[in-house]
């Protein structure tokens, strides 16, 4: 039964006490008082103003399932007496309220309990037995609090946790060899020092570490093997590992030698045999060995976007796997050939590198795999660009903020369904290579180009054509429009030149002038 957003003030006398649902959320409840409602399986009370809830209020409600307090005023006071008898309770939600400390006493009672989200409060302190007799637990999320220090972790059950957006600068597991069943952790913007110290026997495939300050202090170095403190702080016990992100930290350097799991044992080269997803971008990085990336042995995408990483002269450390690369803003000076010869890449993105210089050969290996190119803010002449190979895979290409004046008729041999030229110095493209390019061509960016309204063959191919033209200057929806809106353009080239009769504007004419689209 639903009472949602009815401006309520106080829950609606003669409840039937067979009903199963009760939604009384978006109201105005400030007060509850004791419930009989023995077949109630699922209670939503969020976005209320409750501050008040009553001891026992909720003790008669035996099969109760699912219980939503979010969105109210509810602080620590007789916080235990929420769930007093409630054993079949399965999920609870109290985000956005005002607590500032979890008892112990809290789920004694309610030990079914498989999901909890306490997120956005103001939890400072956990005491310590608070959520490991809840045996069933799988999903706790405890986002948006005040927690500063996760010390003693050793909530083996828990399969999502999620501590972002909290002040945590520690996270240290219990030591212990046991199976923890941690699938995802998410431990973002947070002020982390260190890589935190996972189960030496986990199941952790997802690990958020963006927007923390990982590598602020030297010893800190994702993978310091010299650390005696931190010897067991290794992307080597994630075997399970496919996703991580480490984008907006501090890291200078990702040093992987090597190592040497006993003083009499053999060395062997350690492998992240499962990690498919790995985002460094926005640290501090000038250099990443070539041994750590030889051990991503299924990399698929690498984004090294916005650091200082110079690719090496040859790609031999890249694995086969790696399918998206984004080196953009990196002041890659050169790329050497067959700078990523052995790998699978279908994107890659170069952008923002204004001093790159690519010399012949640099896509040697991956012009038959890549499907997206970026190039744009590189500074790009067309004399340079003549120097792209054949790329038959190409779909997307973008040259967007160089120095153009011409698209090379080698594109032509790329199948591709959109190109961004913007912000160019184009005064007309070639009739012909649209007429060519058209057969795949679906989207055109054309804006921020001195084209001459002199020259316009080449908008007459377009208009024959199915090819979108967006020529508004933001990448987003508006601006879009066939080929034949571009016609209004010419209309006040027209108006400007003297013109006013479309016919007469097509053919030749001495009030010329340039404009921009």
């Amino acid at each position: 039964q639903s009472w949602n957003n009815r401006n309520l003030s106080s829950i609606p006398v003669d409840l039937d006490i067979r009903i199963r649902r009760l939604d009384l959320s978006n109201n105005f409840i400030r007060q509850l008082h004791k419930l009989e409602l023995p077949c109630l399986e699922q209670l939503d009370l969020s976005n209320n103003q409750l501050d008040l809830i009553s001891e026992g209020l909720f003790e008669n409600l035996v099969r109760l399932e699912q219980l939503n307090l979010s969105r109210n005023e509810l602080n620590n006071n007789l916080a235990e007496h929420y769930l007093r008898n409630k054993s079949a309770l399965d999920q609870l939600k109290m985000t956005g309220n005002a607590l500032t400390r979890l008892s112990h006493k809290l789920f004694t009672e309610s030990k079914s309990l498989r999901a909890i989200a306490i997120d956005d409060n103001l939890i400072s302190e956990i005491e310590e037995g608070t959520f490991e007799s809840l045996i069933q637990l799988e999903v706790l999320n405890l986002a948006k609090n005040n927690l500063a220090h996760i010390c003693d972790f050793k909530l083996r059950q828990v399969k999502f946790l999620n501590l972002s957006r909290n002040s945590v600068e520690f996270f240290v597991t219990h030591e212990d060899s046991r199976l923890y069943r941690l699938e995802v952790l998410d431990l973002s913007h947070n002020k982390l020092l260190y890589f935190p110290i996972v189960p030496k026997t986990n199941r952790l495939r997802y690990l958020y570490l963006q927007n923390n300050m990982i590598g602020s202090y030297s010893e800190a170095a994702l993978v310091s093997e010299t650390n005696s403190l931190y010897s067991e702080i290794t992307l080597s016990l994630l075997l399970s590992l496919e996703t991580l992100n480490l984008s907006y930290n501090c890291l200078q350097s990702i040093i992987w030698d090597v190592r040497n799991d006993s003083d009499s044992g053999p060395l062997r080269q350690l492998f992240f045999r499962s990690l498919k997803h790995l985002d460094l971008q926005s640290n501090r990085l000038v250099y990443i060995s070539p041994p750590f990336l030889s051990a991503l042995a299924q990399i698929e995408r690498l984004n090294l976007q916005d650091n200082s990483v110079q690719p090496c002269t040859s790609a031999d450390h890249l694995g086969r796997t790696l399918k998206h690369l984004n080196l953009k803003g990196n002041g890659i000076k050169m790329l050497q050939p067959n700078t990523f010869q052995g790998t699978s890449l279908v994107s890659l993105s170069l952008a923002k590198n204004p001093s790159l210089v690519m010399q012949e050969g640099a896509l040697e290996g991956v012009q038959t795999t890549l499907q997206s190119l970026i190039i744009s803010e590189i500074n790009l002449t067309s004399s340079r660009l003549l120097s792209l190979p054949c790329m038959p895979a190409l779909t997307h290409l973008n040259v967007s903020n160089n120095l153009l004046d011409t698209i090379p008729r080698s594109l032509s041999c790329s199948p591709l369904r959109e190109i961004d030229i913007r912000h160019n110095v184009f005064i007309t493209l070639n009739p012909s290579l649209i007429r060519a390019l058209s057969t795949n061509l679906t989207v055109m960016h054309i804006s921020g180009n001195p084209f001459n309204c002199c020259d316009n063959r080449w908008l007459m191919v377009l208009n024959e054509t199915e090819i979108t033209v967006k020529s508004n200057p933001g990448t987003g929806s508006h601006g879009v429009s066939s080929a034949a809106t571009t016609l209004p353009h010419l209309e006040a080239c027209g108006r400007l030149s003297g013109q006013h009769d479309m016919q007469a504007f097509f053919k030749p004419h001495q009030h010329c002038f340039d404009f921009k689209l």
